[in-house]
């Protein structure tokens, strides 16, 4: 068998779609996430002896191939979804994966441009990391897929989420990555091992699962003293086609027979969209045409509901308006026994294209005319948490993938939410692994914020999270089933990530630039 050459252009182009395979493979499931720690390895052996340039390339192969393996499904997203034949979609989807590939390809090119690969130090392995951080947290992206969360499937590794952040977590990751690539790579020369940083990254993993499983026995022994609530969720599992307002009659009824079970239920919790009629924005009675209830009749218990809502623009009020000038909201209703609407809170964070296109509603609008799945959807006002009369629930309401947003559920925390709700509806993504990804990258909020993370799907997976990140019941996916337990409401903890929310992403960018200032001016005095 012949050895990969890594000072050859394709043995470097291998290794680095090598890196990209494995970082994607860790998103897939809890036996790869593993590979979360070594995945940069064969990636940082592609960029030795390489000029910024021919980093930049290498850094993009890898980026473009983790993205194409970790999001394949976006293909079949397209041609299901949008009526987009595969060609175009697979070209658009490529396109798209090769812009995301500029995260890798920045970062590679600053740490060949100046020269982090040519030594092997702490200080350079923690200059990478930094700048790794840098990348991950501003490069702007279509999903949150931070190194990190991929390790969501073990709660011991993700305890420490709770003090810097996940982007901490991938710091940590990242120095392990440099520290193995050391290792290996004095290995395969046969020189003496630069040991301090793995030493060091030996020490930080036992410390990072040292403190996992104190925190873990410290809040488990927390949940026992805090006041329970029972919650159930209705996964009705219709297909993305089905749901129409022409088949809400349909849609509503099942939702309501597959409530009809859970009367000792505090809440009971609807997925989103799971209600198609259009809720002007000032009704305050969440009825179908005014004339029924949508909770069961005699149903006792409160009821979170993801629906439509709507709202006229004030300046063409006057002069007669269609439904374009209309503001259209993604919208959770908070609903009492009677149907009464006690609180709502409209989604913030429009995904792209499906939800909204930049200017659809001016220069663009004639798009819709060619691609009719680009959405006109308006975003909300703000976080607004929910609260359950009586009942001490205080909901801090995450629509779709709004619950991989670090910032939001930190938000919520911080304003007084004792549990987190995703409403979200992952049909649109077939039978993938996309259901399963987005649950992963969501467990962290869970253990950030110590709050019961809740998860109400349409068609999977819907999910209780603990606040130890422990996903303590899950559904399958594609399945009509429904999920009850019991969340515990905790008000007494506040964690310093909730304090000062992603302050080491802002540290990591401050040594970067820090880093960059000291090369320049050192360069610059020594010519």
């Amino acid at each position: 068998m012949k050895k990969i050459r890594i000072n050859k252009p394709s043995g470097s182009q291998i290794l680095a779609a090598g890196s990209g395979v494995l970082f994607s493979m860790s998103l897939f499931s809890s036996a790869f996430g593993v590979l979360g720690w070594i995945c940069f390895v064969p990636l940082l052996a592609a960029l030795r002896g390489k000029t910024a340039r021919q980093s930049l390339h290498l850094g993009m192969i890898s980026g473009t191939c983790m993205n194409l393996v970790a999001l394949y499904w976006l293909v079949g997203t397209l041609t299901r979804f949008g009526g987009v034949p595969l060609v175009p979609s697979t070209v658009v989807i490529f396109v798209f994966c090769v812009y995301s590939s500029l995260q890798f390809g920045i970062f590679t090119w600053y740490i060949s441009r100046f020269g982090l690969c040519s030594g092997k130090s702490v200080a350079n392995a923690l200059v990478i990391s930094f700048a790794w951080v840098v990348a991950e947290f501003f490069f702007p992206v279509l999903f949150p897929y931070g190194i990190g969360a991929s390790q969501g499937y073990y709660p011991t590794a993700i305890q420490v989420v709770d003090t810097l952040g996940v982007n901490f977590l991938g710091f940590l990751m990242l120095f392990a990555n440099v520290s193995a690539f050391y290792l290996l790579d004095d290995m395969r020369q046969r020189r003496r091992p630069a040991f301090a940083p793995p030493v060091i990254s030996i020490a930080v993993i036992a410390i990072v699962l040292g403190y996992g499983t104190f925190r873990i026995d410290e809040i488990e022994k927390l949940l026992e003293t805090e006041p329970r609530v029972e919650i159930a969720m209705v996964q009705a599992n219709f297909d993305y086609a089905g749901k129409t307002l022409h088949n809400e009659p349909i849609i509503t009824e099942k939702h309501r027979e597959m409530s009809r079970e859970f009367t000792e239920a505090d809440l009971v919790i609807w997925p989103e969209t799971s209600v198609q009629y259009w809720f002007p924005e000032e009704d305050s009675v969440y009825r179908i045409d005014y004339q029924r209830d949508v909770v069961p009749a005699g149903h006792p218990s409160h009821f979170l509901i993801g629906g439509l809502s709507f709202a006229k623009d004030p300046a063409l009020l006057e002069d007669g308006w269609d439904e374009e000038d209309l503001r259209k909201y993604n919208t959770a209703f908070l609903v009492d026994p009677q149907s009464n609407i006690l609180g709502r809170y409209s989604k913030t964070r429009l995904f792209l294209l499906g939800e909204y296109f930049p200017w659809i509603n001016e220069e663009l609008r004639f798009l819709k005319r060619f691609f009719p799945m680009i959405g006109d959807l308006t975003p909300g006002e703000g976080a607004r948490v929910l609260e359950v009369p009586g009942k001490n629930i205080r909901i801090g309401p995450l629509i779709c993938y709004e619950d991989m947003m670090a910032e939001l559920s930190r938000n919520y925390a911080k304003t007084g939410a004792n549990l987190l709700v995703n409403l979200t509806n992952d049909a649109w993504f077939g039978r993938s692994t996309a259901p399963y990804q987005h649950l992963l990258l969501s467990v962290p909020r869970a253990v950030e914020t110590r709050r019961y993370l809740v998860r109400s799907t349409n068609s999977g997976v819907s999910a209780i999270v603990s606040p130890t990140g422990k996903i303590e019941a899950r559904t399958g996916i594609f399945t009509e089933e429904s999920l009850k337990g019991e969340v515990v409401l905790i008000d007494s903890i506040e964690t310093l990530y909730t304090r000062v929310g992603d302050i080491f992403a802002w540290i990591a960018l401050a040594v970067t630039i820090l880093f960059v200032v000291k090369n320049y001016l050192g360069r610059k005095y020594t010519d």
